[in-house]
């Protein structure tokens, strides 16, 4: 009876669901950790998830994807093999590039729009009906929907979006099903940057079969593509062009994007503007004369960004060459050490191999002997071998340690006089822009100011002509108190400064730390590489000073033995 309660207790609890927890997380990083002893020693040190790239929740029974925004730096992701319902809680994982969701029992594609970064998704063994919110995908490769209730082929043609999609599979789906329109012909005359389907290569002919048996279907699509392919174009063209401004700091200043935005959230300005053509009209001349100062930001940061690319441009050559200097000069010395170093080698060799014990056992003789006086040849070239060794290996040393210092030295330098020069353009695209925002604001005072003058006229002489219900409802309290147009004014005013200020220190913080981002990221880059080179110069003279050290060991491997035949042959470290 207890084996039966038992044997039921663990049935029971392997349906439990499972449900994602920093415990289960922990547990499968552990599991699919080092093995053995590294795993033991893995286990001791608390697990950073932050830091976890990779994570499988096979077999775990899941119900719900949850709790996963804790890996945020997470690349590879398998959900497979759960009962899970429905695709949500991922947007948080920006940085993940493959994505398992097979055998699971997902309904619909949805909510995959923020992993942008995705290159491979499976979904295979799922419920899904149909292909659909796919689009944001951009950076897809392979791409899995086999084994799903995918009935038909409306959504297919979005894949056509998906430049990068190389390998599609669709089988095992009732679309699949149709023998007389093979879905494998379809997809090869729709997707023509498509290489595999069913893991199979895509044939030419097959392309070409499948225009014949599917030309209507094409043109419809072609058609139906034509306005979304020039929307796509134009929003592309906005981002790159939103990448390339962002660059030269003046981004959105290249159209009427500030003057605009002086006007959102205000009521105050909405209340003035509401007596209707002439505040418009006035509206409209300083959105003009706006224009032509946020042009003037826009040239001015377009040819700045240019000059200080042609800076950069020059600084890199300047240090490119200096560093393809110093790389000839070090290897001529490496080449020189090494011609030295492989003559060397192989005559010691030869020597000590002549004194191998076996050579040498009449020395343990009282007696002088006539082997003492014949080695003593071998032994003075010995002598003249290591100092021929220790010269070239300190003067390479030396040598190449001076060519690195006075680099780094050429380098530090360059780099400041690089960082003045970049600042004072830096500070140059600053005062020239500043002086534009000045003239805005002065513009922002005489619109105001006009526009009180307006709205007063037109509040008098609604009231003297008895039609003083005409007046717009933000004004009415004018009539009683004349001072309300003129707070109206003030609060717009204010409100109005503030975002021309916002976007001035936008600029100016932005340029300045891009200066300092630029500065402190070329000297960290020239003390990671400073430091990279010593370490490689140490390596090379030290790992052949011990392979040449190591021919003098195997003369005789007795210690004792060794410091008494080798008393007059002196090893130096130094």
């Amino acid at each position: 009876m207890s084996k039966k309660l038992a044997t039921e207790n663990s049935v029971h609890k392997e349906q439990e669901p499972g449900v994602i927890s920093n415990a289960m997380l922990t547990k499968a990083i552990i599991e699919q950790g080092h093995k053995g002893e590294a795993g033991r020693l893995a286990r001791m040190d608390e697990i950073q998830l932050d830091l976890i790239t990779v994570i499988r929740l096979e077999f775990q029974n899941i119900l719900k994807i949850d709790h996963l925004w804790v890996l945020k730096n997470l690349e590879i992701l398998s959900l497979a093999f759960n009962k899970i319902d429905k695709i949500e809680n991922l947007h948080r994982l920006t940085k993940l590039k493959e994505l398992n969701l097979s055998f699971n029992f997902i309904e619909k594609i949805e909510n995959l729009d923020q992993l942008v970064l995705l290159r491979t998704l499976s979904l295979y063994g799922n419920r899904i009906k149909k292909l659909e919110n796919l689009d944001s995908l951009e950076n897809l490769v392979i791409f899995s929907a086999g084994k799903n209730k995918i009935d038909t082929v409306v959504g297919l043609e979005r894949l056509r979006f998906l430049k990068d999609l190389r390998s599609l599979n669709l089988a095992e789906n009732p679309i699949a099903e149709d023998k007389d329109k093979p879905l494998r012909l379809y997809v090869a005359c729709l997707l023509q940057h498509l290489k595999y389907y069913q893991y199979v290569l895509i044939k030419p002919e097959e392309r070409e079969s499948g225009k014949e048996i599917f030309t209507r279907e094409l043109q419809d699509i072609l058609e139906n593509e034509k306005f979304e392919i020039v929307e796509r174009e134009r929003i592309a063209k906005e981002k790159a062009d939103e990448v390339y401004l962002s660059k030269s700091f003046v981004e959105h200043l290249n159209g009427h994007q500030l003057f605009e935005s002086l006007f959102i959230d205000d009521p105050d300005g909405e209340a003035l503007l509401a007596i209707g053509e002439d505040a418009v009209e006035l509206k409209n001349e300083y959105m003009t004369e706006a224009y032509t100062f946020t042009q003037q930001i826009y040239k001015i940061g377009l040819e700045q960004y240019e000059r200080r690319q042609k800076e950069i441009q020059l600084y890199n050559n300047c240090i490119e060459m200096e560093r393809k200097k110093a790389q000839k000069i070090g290897q001529d010395i490496i080449n020189r050490f090494l011609e030295v170093y492989n003559r060397v080698c192989p005559k010691v060799k030869q020597i000590v191999t002549k004194l191998r014990p076996s050579s040498l056992q009449r020395m343990d003789s009282p007696l002088p002997s006539p082997s003492a006086h014949s080695i003593q040849p071998f032994l003075d070239e010995l002598d003249l071998a290591k100092d021929e060794f220790n010269s070239i290996f300190e003067d390479s040393w030396h040598t190449l340690m001076s060519i690195e210092m006075q680099l780094f030295e050429r380098t530090e330098e360059g780099n400041s006089n690089f960082e003045n020069t970049i600042k004072e353009m830096t500070n140059e695209f600053i005062e020239l822009s500043q002086a534009q925002f000045v003239l805005m604001r002065e513009a922002e005072i005489n619109f105001s100011d006009a526009l009180v003058g307006i709205v007063q006229q037109f509040v008098t002489f609604k009231a003297a002509s008895g039609h003083a219900k005409d007046i717009p409802k933000g004004l009415q309290e004018s009539l009683d108190d004349k001072d309300v147009i003129n707070n109206l004014a003030a609060g717009m005013r204010d409100h109005h400064m503030q975002v021309i200020d916002a976007r001035e220190d936008k600029l100016i913080n932005r340029s300045r730390n891009w200066v300092r981002e630029l500065c402190d990221g070329l000297q960290q880059s020239e003390i990671k590489r400073n430091r990279a080179k010593v370490l490689e110069i140490t390596y090379f003279l030290d790992h052949h000073r011990q392979l040449f050290y190591a021919l003098f060991e195997d003369v005789v491997p007795a210690k004792e033995e060794k410091k008494r035949l080798f008393s007059k042959v002196h090893f130096s470290d130094e």
